[in-house]
């Protein structure tokens, strides 16, 4: 590393180009503390040589006087690298992207903290001002998974030496509860469908329990009548944008059910349907994928529709307003309130481990807990 020696305010300075850790370079003057009055000349020399050699020591972590929130932002270049790289979902990519523009970067930017001088204290106080604002928990834990990795990411290219989001308290992670249907309401929405053009996405949703990006990226060649069974392996999810995978949410997400005998006819009529309308509508949009769930004019049901035409034909019918995504917590709760076993849910409903469907499902075994008090009570009457 080479820099000069020049004069201001009196003192010598050497002048070094550092790395910015964007790829640029910013001049940096380092005060040796020596008087240029007298014979100092050869004694800001011997400095010059003696700050350069620290220099060349620590290169690697000259970088990290970048602002935290401009890391923020290299971060996010490698991590769009990831997207293309299929190394990382599209979707999580922009919500990365949200909390950075959103809270992260102008909460840090303001204050000037950079990368070098960031301490837990500051994360810590990152996570107070955001409770404070009315965020979740569950809000804050995502934004740490944001501010954690790009200080991970620092250390690992030696820009700093420790991450400081480690020593940091996150809030405790809250649990949700999902509604779920009785019998007796999962029954009365069925009965309102007939006329509703949502009705295949809740079918899907409240039998086979399926989430609302499996719903929309279920396809013709997914179900297979002759063998009577649906491969779930195809999603389409939103966030900026809409975004078709073949793929699932997880490795135990892609799975093969059996078809419902009740709902086969139903099916069977959809596609026939959909044929014929494609034959004679003049507005049809041809559906290059083969979408199970499309509208009249042929498009692919989005996400934001599922989402909001089940809130509209929840109200429309005066039924228990409850998220889409609850017929499938509601699937799960008939089907363990019916005797199935944790293991079979998990598998239905393509978890990834049976811890998951344990938490979900576990306070809502209504007939379990019945089953497990009168044995207990049992034990102590036939005694």
């Amino acid at each position: 590393m080479t820099g000069s020696l020049q004069t201001k305010h009196g003192k010598y300075y050497v002048v070094v180009r550092i790395p910015d850790g964007l790829g640029n370079t910013k001049a940096k003057w380092i005060n040796t503390g020596i008087p240029t009055e007298g014979n100092n000349k050869r004694k800001a020399q011997q400095r010059r040589i003696e700050i350069l050699t620290e220099l060349e020591e620590n290169k690697d972590l000259i970088t990290a006087d970048i602002l935290f929130a401009d890391w923020l932002e290299e971060w996010m270049r490698i991590k769009e690298s990831a997207v293309r790289q299929d190394k990382l979902g599209l979707n999580t990519f922009e919500s990365y992207r949200m909390y950075i523009d959103n809270h992260i970067g102008p909460f840090f930017r303001k204050k000037g903290i950079t990368v070098k001088g960031i301490t837990s204290k500051d994360i810590q106080a990152y996570y107070d001002t955001k409770a404070a604002e009315g965020q979740s928990a569950n809000s804050i834990i995502k934004h740490n998974v944001v501010i954690a990795g790009a200080l991970k990411e620092a250390k690992r290219k030696k820009l700093i030496r420790d991450n400081p989001a480690e020593d940091a308290i996150l809030p405790r992670k809250e649990h949700f509860e999902g509604k779920a249907y009785s019998v007796n309401e999962a029954m009365k929405l069925l009965s309102v469908l007939d006329d509703e053009p949502i009705k295949p996405a809740v079918i899907l949703g409240l039998l086979y329990g399926l989430r609302r990006s499996e719903v929309c990226g279920l396809r013709w060649q997914d179900i297979d009548f002759d063998a009577g069974t649906m491969q779930i392996r195809n999603t389409v999810v939103k966030t900026k944008t809409l975004i078709e995978h073949e793929r699932t949410k997880s490795k135990k997400s892609r799975r093969t059910l059996i078809l419902i005998d009740d709902t086969v006819p139903y099916l069977k009529a959809l596609k026939a349907a959909q044929k014929e309308f494609k034959g004679r509508c003049i507005n049809y949009d041809p559906d290059p994928q083969g979408h199970v769930c499309t509208n009249s004019n042929g498009k692919p049901f989005s996400p934001d529709y599922v989402s909001h035409g089940f809130s509209r034909l929840l109200e429309r019918h005066g039924l228990p307003h409850i998220r889409f995504h609850e017929l499938r917590h509601t699937a799960g709760s008939l089907l363990l309130n019916n005797g199935m076993s944790v293991k079979q849910i998990a598998e239905y409903l393509g978890h990834e481990k049976v811890s998951t469907t344990l938490d979900i499902y576990a306070h809502i075994d209504f007939e379990g807990k019945r089953a497990t008090a009168q044995a207990m009570g049992n034990i102590f009457k036939n005694s």
